[in-house]
């Protein structure tokens, strides 16, 4: 088996206590593009770490070699970010062997961070997030009574941005934009990497239906009404008159 072969140049050395085996071969449903993703646990006393890559009997296995301190800092540097990968990882992952019982401590830590709320919104970063989505709405307009050349690549990375900043008011976690359609789509995403739904069923519709645009116009049209939607949603915004007044940096 390819992930036994690639676990006898780690098993016996004095410097690793543990191993475990995560990612889509682990939760199900892996593709014909999935890797096998291996976390190497070394011991405290290790000042390194290592990433990798190795191809063994036709499998790609992707390799993360850390002592434990170094994944407590994903876990606290994933949540400062509202992201939950190393989290995820750790918690739906199979021990392969754990000497120490570290393994057995970081899922219950990885169960923490991932239940930790994040914090709201201060009114200055909401006002400074409210004006940059109109800005972004500005922006694409121009771009369409322009005819520009661009305006299908400005309107999907418009909505890739729309879609995250409104996460972060929702506080919610954020999601990938390779991932964004199957968490509104796929319960078996959901399970598989422990999301919750969506909680504002009238923006996902909008926003399903506005990926699914075509015409300009209607794409237009489409991602107006989805930041006049998430506006609303954070209070309200007129451009006219907008100010913010906040205290300077020390």
């Amino acid at each position: 088996m390819a992930l036994d072969e690639f676990l006898k140049d780690w098993k016996n050395r004095n410097d690793v206590v543990g191993a475990l085996v995560c990612g889509s071969y682990i939760t199900g449903n892996p593709s014909r593009r999935s890797d096998i993703d291996v976390h190497i646990i070394l011991s405290d006393d290790v000042d390194w770490r290592e990433r990798g890559n190795r191809n063994i009997n036709g499998f790609l296995i992707e390799y993360f070699a850390n002592p434990p301190q170094q994944i407590r800092k994903y876990f606290q540097g994933d949540y400062q970010t509202q992201r939950t990968m190393s989290m995820v990882q750790i918690i739906t992952g199979k021990i392969l062997f754990d000497d120490t019982g570290i393994l057995n401590e970081l899922k219950i830590e990885a169960e923490h961070w991932l239940n930790n709320e994040y914090e709201e919104l201060n009114k200055t970063v909401l006002e400074i997030k409210k004006y940059s989505l109109w800005d972004s709405l500005d922006n694409l307009k121009d771009c369409f009574e322009q005819n520009r050349v661009d305006f299908s690549f400005v309107y999907f990375n418009s909505l890739a941005k729309l879609f995250s900043e409104y996460c972060q008011f929702l506080r919610l976690e954020s999601i990938p934009y390779d991932q964004v359609h199957s968490y509104l789509v796929d319960p078996v995403y959901l399970k598989k990497y422990l999301k919750s739904v969506f909680p504002d069923s009238i923006f996902k519709e909008m926003f399903l239906k506005a990926l699914l645009e075509v015409d300009k116009q209607r794409m237009m049209e489409a991602y107006e009404e989805l930041v006049n939607h998430v506006l609303n949603q954070m209070g309200g915004f007129k451009i006219d008159g907008w100010k913010i007044k906040s205290s300077v940096e020390k």
